[in-house]
């Protein structure tokens, strides 16, 4: 079986790998609570495994580096197992990564994200990246690139976390992934005005899990199935490896406009 890995290349394989490449994958993800339902490491686990089948899918153009363990989880800190790193802290080691990279002639990245907290960081790495250093960047995140498959599995209008989705999830990547004794939400349905980010017109406000749930799961992960869960990874892995694909075999994109001269007919 070829290696995807280059955690788990000699540094002759890997610079053979590299030569051939074109995107570095780097999964990111977090190590936090998600109740009952599925372990503190499901965040990373999920990306790791997808970014494992892109990189199956897309070889050789793409290699996979070790996956980033922690993320952006404080709003979870108050339930037992949750690690939190800062926004800097992870803007500091993915841009790292990335420059390491492109030492060895990979400028483009593709970041497979497994947790929604990492979110909007990524949008700013990736802006620095691509503008500030030369890197092209993206980030992929499972729950858009299935949003089909995931609208016809849910079953609960708060889920996302610890929920029917990312357990049926869990259960199709890896059954370890998920806990013994599942449980539906135990919600706290206390949202001031526009507060309420499942309801038109919300305001973003920066609320804690604990203020939202007394067991740390939205949705009803009883309702997981391990049907939907291939469903789901199947449409992202997929989708992305078709991006993957795309973006590794075209040209720069140009920062400078096109020309608004125009030729006058005679």
């Amino acid at each position: 079986m070829p290696n995807w890995r280059l955690d788990k290349m000699t540094t002759i394989e890997a610079a053979d790998a590299l030569s051939q490449a074109s995107v570095a994958l780097i999964p990111v993800g977090a190590t936090e609570q998600h109740g009952p339902n599925l372990v503190t490491g499901v965040d990373w686990r999920i990306a790791e495994e997808l970014a494992s089948r892109i990189a199956e899918r897309t070889h050789p153009l793409s290699v996979i580096v070790p996956p980033l363990p922690f993320g952006l989880s404080g709003h979870h800190q108050g339930f037992p197992g949750t690690l939190h790193i800062s926004a800097t802290t992870f803007m500091s080691v993915v841009k790292d990564v990335a420059m390491s990279l492109k030492r060895h002639g990979i400028e483009k990245i593709l970041f497979i994200n497994g947790h929604r907290g990492n979110e909007n960081i990524l949008g700013v790495v990736l802006s620095e990246l691509t503008y500030d250093h030369g890197i092209e960047a993206a980030s992929a995140f499972w729950m858009n690139q299935a949003s089909d498959a995931i609208a016809k599995h849910r079953r609960t209008a708060r889920w996302g976390h610890g929920c029917e989705i990312e357990t049926s999830l869990a259960m199709a990547l890896d059954i370890e992934l998920v806990g013994h004794s599942l449980q539906p939400a135990d919600l706290i349905e206390d949202y001031g005005a526009f507060e309420d980010t499942y309801a038109p017109h919300a305001v973003a406000t920066a609320q804690s899990f604990a203020s939202r749930t007394r067991n740390g799961v939205f949705g009803d992960a009883t309702q997981a199935s391990l049907e939907a869960g291939t469903e789901i990874a199947d449409a992202a892995v997929r989708r992305i490896s078709t991006f993957l694909e795309d973006f590794a075999t075209r040209g720069p994109r140009s920062q400078t406009p096109a020309s608004t001269h125009s030729t006058q007919s005679s």
